[in-house]
């Protein structure tokens, strides 16, 4: 339940200040509000108290002064719907409770009174079902007060009121929306400045992860924090570049200078007699310079080629027919057409590396691919012996062979499994390699999806 809560929260930084911003801002209302009903309804109540021992001292004051026969008419015209007069031979409030509260109401009403004043009770009561119905009405007795009169009735008093808190009043609505419109604006200039910043920080480091050219940024934007974490990725971002460069320049300058020692070796073997001698040392010198070529051909594509759009779909296909052209037993299952961001030739590289071994070592490659959210996934299957789990990671070190399923005139130099991981984490993706149930070797080629250009 929580974790479906989180999920619905906002994710952006503005869409997350702008609601937390708004929820303090509504506890804080409510929060001031609550006490400033409360303080009102203590206010009002302490002036109805007031107001109830004023009429009650008048009352008694006019009643004593009075003929009989008008006390009746005088208590009704005094009498409304929220206090009630009314003349009994006992009092309403059988004790004086003993509170501050009522102890002082019953002192205020004998000094108003004066020296006539006899027995006082005051009670401050919850609500008072008989009261009520005395009265007419169903409502809470807020103060009842009896006070014995000079011919010995009993002049009683309740007040009948009911404090309800005041719904949200315009003023007080007013007040929040514009709180909340000033908060949000203030939390968007202030997430702006933030999140900028950050979401540029975010599309570089994406963009250098898939190994693309990146600007340095701007490290003059942003608060102080925000600054120092550019500049910091500048820095790594220039260290990678020169480490990538140096990889590159030194793969292309060995594969460059092995290539004439190897033709010369070449020429001199040739001039050998014939013999089991001399085809060994043509198959070294012919595995140098494919070694040669293969690193001088990667460390073109690396430095050569920029992301573009490409169809993922066309590309694997492609592979596939020029295989299966020459007789290699290769199928191609791809989904539809599906154009991502990418460098298309050191792609078309990696699969083809990854089906040519499925064909080597498997006798066939069965090629699938799909795509699942924001990842293009790439499966080749072969029937091969597969390889022991010991060794599976092992395949992608350079030059390593394995003895059971290689051979020098066959295999390769062991380096393709190391470019194709190479190739496809530059992308920002991965390759590994998985036993299969029923028999063979599963690779698995995962990229993630980029449809457009930063």
């Amino acid at each position: 339940m929580i974790k479906a809560h989180l999920r619905r929260f906002p994710r952006t930084l503005f869409a997350q200040m702008v609601v937390l911003l708004a929820a303090a801002v509504l506890v804080a209302k409510l929060g001031s509000w609550f006490a400033f009903m409360d303080e009102r309804a203590f206010a009002v109540r302490q002036m109805h108290v007031l107001d109830t021992i004023a009429r009650v001292g008048a009352a008694v004051r006019l009643l004593s002064t009075t003929p009989t026969n008008l006390h009746q008419d005088m208590l009704e015209a005094a009498s409304g719907r929220e206090f009630r007069f009314w003349l009994a031979d006992r009092q309403a409030v059988d004790y004086q409770p003993a509170i501050p509260e009522a102890e002082a109401a019953r002192d205020r009403l004998r000094s108003l009174i004066g020296p006539g004043a006899r027995d006082i009770f005051v009670k401050l009561s919850r609500p008072d079902d008989a009261a009520g119905e005395a009265s007419g009405q169903a409502a809470d007795v807020a103060l009842k007060m009896s006070v014995l009169l000079p011919d010995g009735r009993w002049l009683n008093a309740a007040t009948y009121q009911t404090q309800r808190l005041p719904g949200l009043t315009r003023p007080m609505l007013l007040s929040t929306l514009s709180a909340v419109g000033v908060l949000a604006l203030v939390s968007f200039f202030i997430s702006r400045r933030i999140a900028r910043p950050l979401q540029s920080l975010a599309l570089a480091a994406e963009r250098l992860g898939r190994g693309e050219a990146v600007k340095p940024l701007d490290e003059t934007v942003g608060p102080e924090e925000v600054r120092r974490a550019g500049a910091a990725f500048n820095a790594m971002g220039a260290r990678l570049r020169r480490f990538v460069d140096d990889r590159t320049r030194m793969l292309a300058a060995v594969g460059h200078d092995l290539r004439t020692p190897i033709t010369n070796l070449r020429l001199r073997v040739e001039l050998l007699e014939e013999g089991e001698t001399k085809a060994r040392m043509l198959d070294t010198l012919d595995e140098l310079r494919q070694t040669a070529e293969t690193m001088l051909s990667f460390a073109r594509e690396e430095a050569g080629e920029e992301p573009r759009p490409a169809d993922i779909a066309s590309l694997v296909e492609s592979v596939c027919d020029d295989m299966a052209e020459v007789g290699a037993p290769v199928t191609c299952d791809a989904s539809s057409k599906l154009v991502v961001i990418c460098r298309p030739a050191a792609l078309r590289r990696a699969v083809r590396n990854l089906v040519e071994n499925a064909v080597a070592y498997g006798g066939c490659a069965r090629v699938v691919l799909s795509q699942s959210g924001g990842e293009v996934r790439i499966v080749i299957d072969d029937d091969g012996p597969g390889i022991p789990h010991g060794e599976i990671e092992r395949v992608f070190d350079p030059f390593v062979r394995l003895e059971d399923s290689r051979n020098r005139r066959t295999g390769g130099v062991g380096l393709g499994l190391s470019i194709a991981r190479s190739i496809a984490r530059g992308h920002g993706g991965d390759i590994w390699l998985e036993r299969r149930p029923e028999g063979g070797l599963r690779a698995i080629l995962n990229l993630p999806i980029c449809k457009s250009l930063p």
